[in-house]
């Protein structure tokens, strides 16, 4: 598999631009970053005034309820964009992002993206269609996984998650990002307990294969 490197200047924000003219703000205002597993990139509640590009590895977006509750909004890996409303506001982070696995990002700050919109006028629009996809794909989530029987609500996120996070393999498609049951359970709202039940008979059914921590779904769930 292809292990593309990816940059600010490839996120259609921004691919309109020459890349003489971004690599300058590339160099002088973007900041790489490490996170090992476990590991917080931002918390709910903190002031969000930068936007993240993950360069490699995988987050999850964990909001804490008032009831103290924890539910995960998101799965967001290499090539995925956090932040993105930095741009327009000034505000807080709705959820906590979560390190699934060792990661990098690339971070720009909003004072410096401010200045590039200022500079490149387009852009604004860009960013506007940028929000509006992302914002759609939230609701077409929370559609999907938070309707039906714990059945079709644990397929549905296997389902999303092995082609947004999938790799091709021999028995069919790899989810790469790794989620324990626990996790799966507040992604789609379950009990970890019904959510095992759920992954054993997908697993008898031969609908779904365990290899080591990875998920593999069988292509004729597809």
């Amino acid at each position: 598999m292809e292990n593309k490197q990816f940059c600010l200047h490839d996120l259609p924000l921004f691919d309109s631009m020459e890349r003489s003219v971004f690599s300058t703000v590339c160099r002088h205002a973007a900041v790489k970053r490490h996170y090992r597993r476990g590991e917080i990139l931002f918390r709910q509640g903190e002031v969000s005034d930068t936007l993240y590009l993950i360069k490699e590895g995988s987050f999850k977006l964990v909001r804490v309820s008032e009831e103290g509750k924890e539910v995960i909004l998101q799965v967001a890996s290499t090539g995925d964009v956090l932040g993105e409303a930095a741009l327009f506001r000034e505000g807080i982070h709705p959820a906590t992002a979560v390190a699934l696995n060792d990661a990098r990002v690339c971070a720009l700050s909003r004072d410096r993206l401010e200045g590039v919109i200022r500079e490149n006028p387009d852009l604004a629009l860009k960013v506007i269609f940028s929000l509006g996809s992302s914002l759609h794909n939230a609701w077409e989530q929370a559609s999907d996984f938070r309707t039906g029987s714990t059945r079709e609500k644990v397929l549905n996120l296997l389902i999303r998650l092995a082609t947004d996070h999938g790799e091709q393999c021999p028995e069919g498609k790899k989810i790469t990002v790794c989620l324990t049951q626990q996790e799966i359970a507040d992604f789609i709202g379950a009990s970890r307990v019904m959510v095992a039940q759920v992954l054993k008979q997908l697993q008898a059914r031969n609908y779904l294969i365990k290899n080591g921590k990875h998920y593999i779904l069988k292509d004729g769930c597809f």
